[in-house]
């Protein structure tokens, strides 16, 4: 720390061999910025106050809050407010492109408004929170006063008519739209009814898709085979009944007959067998067919000879019971038969156009997609033409956001703007700070050793002494008058700022009139 003390102490009686220039330079800065702080042009600031009306009975009857319906018609007034041709308007109604002569100023003027005018909100919530504020800054206060004026009036125009010419303009323009997609939706409709038209039966939409049918139809053939067979065996087992009682009877007939059902019914189950391996044109289930067909023959023209009658009496009423109930399982086994072909042709033609039924799903599915598209869009269109509809009626009624005039524009007389007290304060620092800056470079550009131990730690060599200079009291006399010179011409300059901040108003009434 003692050294740093003493390296800092050196330093300065270095510069002090130079502090006349210090001090002649810390006048000029300190003068220059008198006269620059003072020819600043004053800045009036004229301000206006609107509260923005957001409260709509209607609106919040239909939304619950129209607030944020009404922020964002706040903002996008606002954003109008600061655009070119609205601030082009502004400068001329306020004489303001007076100031400029060639179109290079007045776009730079422009320029200079959207800096320069502010339109913010006053607060976050509450009743400030519907609180705006316009300001604007000019050298001519009645200039600021007509900007903000006509700021304001351009802010209630675009706010009202403006929104409602550009919501009729949106109205039109969904209207054209909705035209052109109801159009479009109702041919996308016709292409999928042509669509279903065109393939009835393998469109995804009869029944789900084409595998889900065929997977559907296999499934249902299964469980009609499966309830043949039981009513197969159903009606074999009343056939065998009704064959034991007429044995019993003597009827050799009705055993015929019961023995050609058995056998029947045998080549039916080994048809149901191997359509369980092979598909119906395979050569053992065809073969196994006519079998069947063969044997149903011979039991029809055996049922033929022996008439209806048969074996009546071998069993009474009994018998006659069980011939009713082989009847009906006769009648059931025939609409499962009719059944299971009906299935089995359905199937085998789904199979033959499964090459083509992907395609056919993909197309309709595509056809779909673009249908469904455009039905959503055009319900959106149509919802937002319900929305706009429903904004300019309650327009039209009066219940448009209202601007209510909190305060008037005005610009107070006393200018905002230069803080020249501050400004002042800060020249002369500024002064004091260029004078010792320059002294401290000379002292740099041209060294000196100033003691003996300097001399040692800039060299590293030992020093065996040191001769002091021996002051005459003559010039004593003058060191001190030219130290005390100088420490007058710093409290002079401190006086001189102090001096032109007490008397301000002078000061800037003879600046201004050596400039006029």
């Amino acid at each position: 720390m003692d050294d740093l003390l003493r390296q800092l102490l050196t330093e300065l009686r270095g510069a002090w061999r130079f502090r006349w220039v210090a001090m002649v330079i810390a006048w000029g800065v300190g003068v220059v910025g008198i006269g620059v702080v003072l020819s600043m042009p004053d800045l009036y600031e004229a301000r206006a106050q609107v509260f923005v009306d957001t409260e709509d009975p209607l609106l919040n009857m239909r939304q619950g809050s129209g607030i944020d319906d009404a922020q964002t018609k706040v903002n996008y007034v606002r954003r109008q407010l600061l655009s070119t041709p609205n601030l082009e308007q502004v400068a001329r109604e306020t004489d303001l492109d007076l100031r400029v002569d060639t179109p290079e100023g007045f776009e730079n003027l422009i320029i200079e408004l959207q800096s320069q005018i502010e339109v913010r909100p006053g607060g976050a919530r509450g009743f400030e929170a519907n609180l705006y504020e316009i300001k604007y800054r000019d050298p001519d206060r009645r200039a600021a006063e007509r900007v903000v004026q006509v700021l304001l009036n351009s802010f209630q125009e675009r706010s009202v008519e403006g929104d409602l010419r550009d919501d009729l303009q949106a109205l039109a323009f969904l209207d054209n739209q909705m035209t052109d997609y109801r159009r479009r939706l109702e041919q996308a409709e016709n292409r999928v009814a042509d669509f279903r038209r065109r393939n009835a039966g393998l469109a995804p939409g009869d029944g789900g898709g084409f595998f889900t049918r065929l997977a559907t139809l296999q499934e249902e053939l299964r469980e009609v085979r499966t309830s043949l067979r039981i009513a197969r065996d159903k009606r074999a087992a009343l056939a065998a009944q009704v064959a034991s009682q007429a044995e019993g009877g003597g009827d050799g007939g009705a055993a015929s007959l019961v023995e050609l059902e058995s056998q029947v019914l045998e080549a039916e189950k080994r048809v149901d067998e191997l359509r369980l391996i092979y598909t119906d044109a395979h050569p053992a289930v065809i073969s196994a067919q006519e079998t069947v067909q063969a044997l149903r023959g011979r039991l029809e023209q055996r049922r033929d000879e022996l008439g209806p009658l048969i074996g009546a009496g071998a069993g009474g009423a009994v018998i006659e019971n069980v011939r009713i109930a082989l009847t009906q399982a006769e009648i059931e086994v025939a609409e499962l038969a009719a059944r299971e072909r009906d299935l089995a042709q359905r199937i085998e033609e789904l199979q033959q156009k499964i090459d083509v039924a992907p395609q056919l799903e993909a197309d309709y599915a595509g056809l779909i997609r673009d249908h469904t598209v455009l039905q959503n869009q055009y319900e959106g269109l149509l919802q937002r033409r319900e929305q706009l509809s429903f904004d300019i009626d309650r327009k039209r009624q009066g219940r448009q956001l209202e601007f209510r005039i909190i305060e008037p524009p005005l610009a107070p007389s006393a200018p905002v703007a230069p803080n020249r007290f501050f400004l002042l304060v800060v020249v002369l620092a500024a002064a004091l700070g260029a004078g010792g800056a320059a002294a401290y470079l000379l002292h740099m550009t041209k060294p000196v050793y100033i003691s003996a131990d300097a001399i040692y730690q800039e060299l590293q060599l030992p020093v065996l002494g040191a001769v002091s200079m021996a002051w005459t009291a003559r010039a004593r006399r003058r060191r001190r008058g030219a130290e005390a010179v100088f420490a007058v011409g710093i409290v002079a300059l401190a006086a001189v700022f102090g001096v032109v901040i007490l008397a301000m108003p002078w000061a800037l009434d003879v600046v201004q009139g050596l400039k006029g």
